[in-house]
């Protein structure tokens, strides 16, 4: 027998620790009596320890048994007979008792490796071995990429930390995030190319949409911290929840949008009031939750009510009071509107309006998603020729539909609308509101940017996305 110090015995623990298979027994005979511990993997490789059993001498003998044939019985329930686990017996002090224990546990084990030490205890020095262990398995990050084939979504590892990485190696990982909830940081020490063995730990990260650098530190095995990610918080989903409602494939990368927001301020100010909340908070909702806000534009126009009666032709015309602007410049120019007086009370300058929006199209990059948000309470005037005796034609001969019709054609234009009584089937809102209608009363604005294109459906890819040509690792 070899006598230790304490680094020694620490040392020679650390070793079997490391290098263990399926489990190490541990004894320690001391003055007092003896202690059994017993460290293990998980299926992850994670190590952990108990204290299986613990007895004084005196109880040993309580009832008549000798110390050898206890120890002897104990040690047959505690220590394997399997040569490939390791047993260390370490011994603090000697006498009678100690002899015979030792003697029994090494009828049960030849093989075991007994170390004589003082001023140690196994118990104290173990949390700290086991949590100072190196990994047993590499650690991968869950990541997404097309596949090169047919474009679709297959899982793969991005290797964090490689078998044998000690607690306290950080390492840095390039990702992308694709969902403006932010992403699940999945850790996993993988068996595979392509499936998960057993997850190491699922956190969801609050990050913006984008490509993120990301510091990952091995605290101890089985914890993995992100200190950069501020808000990061375990994940409750069920693993298989999230794998079964991963899409498909990516969705196309995004293309430019316009918001077109027209309002009408003509009537009173509570009027005006409920049009231009509903459009403030459109344009709050893209900002949040819609487009990256490179690749959104709004312009703003109001419009009031044509005046008839006077000598001349009413030539007023809609105001543009934001074209192609951010959503905080277009907030910023609807809360300079002021409602106006209703010159005509059955119709309104709808007409004037398409003609200044299909204007303002034609000046927009190709490939853009356009949409049209009209909020007021008149319809437009009908064209020149109408049959309509009721309500006069526009006075500058424009026709409403046709404008209508040319930008759906040309500008694949939606439309949306929201009144503030809903009118009749037959009446030109229900044209003008061909993606979504509502009454200004009830309008469900989710819904509502959902039908104009402005933002994708909730389920979007809600892990780290990288491209084939980023290495992998394994």
């Amino acid at each position: 027998m070899n006598p230790f110090a304490e680094g020694g015995l620490r040392g020679e623990l650390a070793d079997l620790i490391a290098s263990f298979r399926e489990r190490l027994a541990i004894t320690e005979i001391d003055a007092g009596g003896i202690r059994f511990y017993e460290v293990r993997a998980d299926e992850i490789g994670t190590p952990c320890h108990t204290r299986r059993a613990a007895a004084k001498w005196s109880t040993l003998t309580a009832s008549g048994e000798e110390i050898f044939d206890a120890v002897h019985r104990i040690a047959g329930d505690l220590i394997s007979a399997d040569e490939g686990d390791p047993v260390l017996v370490v011994r603090s002090a000697d006498g009678h008792e100690q002899d015979e224990a030792l003697r029994a546990l090494l009828r049960r084990r030849p093989s075991a490796q007994v170390v004589e030490v003082s001023g140690a205890k196994v118990g104290d020095l173990l949390p700290a071995l086991v949590a100072g262990a190196p990994l047993r398995h590499a650690y991968d990050l869950i990541v997404a990429r097309q596949r090169a084939g047919d474009g679709g979504l297959e899982l793969v590892g991005r290797r964090l930390f490689g078998a044998g990485a000690k607690p306290g190696e950080a390492t840095h990982v390039t990702i992308t995030c694709t969902d403006t909830g932010g992403l699940l940081l999945a850790v996993s020490a993988w068996s595979g190319l392509l499936q998960p063995s057993e997850l190491v730990s699922v956190d969801h990260a609050p990050l913006p949409p984008g490509r993120h650098v990301l510091r990952a530190v091995l605290e101890r095995p089985g914890v993995v911290r992100f200190p950069e990610i501020s808000g990061l918080r375990p994940n409750t989903r069920p693993w298989a929840e999230v794998v079964a409602e991963l899409p498909a494939a990516l969705q196309p990368a995004p293309r430019p949008a316009h918001l077109v927001c027209a309002i009408e301020t003509a009537g009173t100010a509570q009027e005006f009031e409920a049009r231009y909340h509903w459009a403030g908070y459109l344009i709050d909702l893209l900002a949040e939750r819609g487009p990256d806000p490179r690749q959104l534009r709004v312009s703003v126009v109001a419009y009031g009510t044509h005046v008839f009666g006077g000598r001349h032709a009413d030539r007023t015309r809609p105001a543009l009071v934001a074209q192609g602007v951010s959503t905080g410049q277009a907030r910023a120019a609807l809360e300079s509107l002021q409602p106006t007086a209703l010159t005509y009370p059955k119709a309104a300058q709808l007409e004037d309006v398409l003609a200044v929006v299909s204007t303002l199209l034609l000046q927009q990059p190709g490939g853009t998603r356009t949409a049209l948000l009209t909020i007021g309470a008149r319809p437009p005037h009908p064209p020149p020729g109408s049959q309509s005796g009721r309500v006069p034609p526009c006075p500058s001969k424009y026709d409403w539909l046709a404008l209508l019709r040319e930008m759906e054609r040309r500008h694949d234009l939606r439309s949306a609308a929201i009144c503030d009584s809903l009118p009749a089937s037959a009446s030109p809102w229900h044209r003008l509101g061909s993606a979504a209608l509502f009454q200004v009363d009830a309008v469900n604005a989710d819904e509502l940017a959902l039908r104009l294109g402005m933002v994708t459906p909730s389920a979007a890819l809600c892990l780290p996305f990288v491209s084939r040509n980023e290495d992998i690792g394994g």
